[in-house]
């Protein structure tokens, strides 16, 4: 048997509606419920749409204690929704050149001194100088442009690797066989138990290395009550009643 996550300052806020701070940016509106969570991440819903996110633990902070106009959720980091995955907000700072006399006007009465055109003869060591200096410093922001192109590259491939592997974070207790198949794809084995009264049905998927169990009265009336790995452990289980921890392997 699994060890059940510790539990989040989510958690305590019951059914209350509550939004994060900062918000995160492109998921509008910034009004969220508590869902469920595992070892690694929270499972919020948004309230209003109902499109499940699922967010890492390291981002969130504290819960506020006022909760008027509306209970708040403090975030570690800025985030933002890109591809289907919460990832952090990477600003880059560009510092300019302080201005002559730093803006401020002249005083009055001041009088700007005579220009005086001085043409000096650069020397060829000098010019050869100058151009591999230039040659440096366009090589080094090629460089820096490739590493950025090559980092955002391997972050998309991690987002969806990630996603590709906890993609039965997507169901929850209203999912039945065809909701099942059109957020995860066909099953590659189907097996079905009785126990007691109850029907259960698994739907397996050996190349992500789980299966989705759904329960019901009879074979008609199935939903999704969690997820098991191939050893049998419980990776997912949304009700806190499930049944999959007595439940003998298919």
């Amino acid at each position: 048997m699994s060890i059940a996550p510790l539990p989040t300052p989510l958690q305590h806020l019951g059914g209350r509606r509550f939004s994060f701070y900062p918000p995160i940016r492109n998921l509008e509106p910034n009004e969220w419920l508590y869902r469920r969570a595992t070892w690694s991440e929270c499972v919020v819903v948004n309230a209003q749409s109902g499109e499940e996110v699922w967010v890492p633990r390291i981002f969130l902070g504290e819960v506020s204690h006022v909760d008027e106009p509306v209970m708040l959720v403090r975030l570690n980091r800025e985030l933002e929704w890109r591809r289907g995955a919460i990832i952090p907000i990477e600003r880059r700072v560009i510092e300019l050149p302080v201005a002559v006399n730093d803006g401020r006007p002249a005083p009055r009465g001041a009088h700007l001194a005579p220009v005086i055109n001085i043409r000096l003869e650069q020397k060829p060591e000098i010019r050869a100088w100058k151009w591999i200096g230039v040659a440096a410093v366009l090589g080094a922001v090629a460089c820096t442009i490739f590493a950025d192109v090559a980092r955002q590259s391997q972050s998309h491939q991690r987002t969806d690797l990630y996603r590709g592997y906890r993609s039965y974070l997507q169901l929850g207790p209203g999912d039945d066989y065809t909701s099942t198949v059109r957020k995860l794809g066909t099953p590659a084995r189907v097996g079905y138990r009785v126990v007691g009264d109850r029907v259960f049905r698994s739907l397996s998927y050996p190349s992500r290395r789980y299966s989705v169990i759904l329960m019901g009265p009879n074979r008609d009336d199935l939903r999704y009550i969690g997820t098991l790995d191939p050893q049998g452990r419980v990776l997912d289980a949304p009700s806190a009643e499930s049944r999959l921890y007595s439940l003998p392997p298919f």
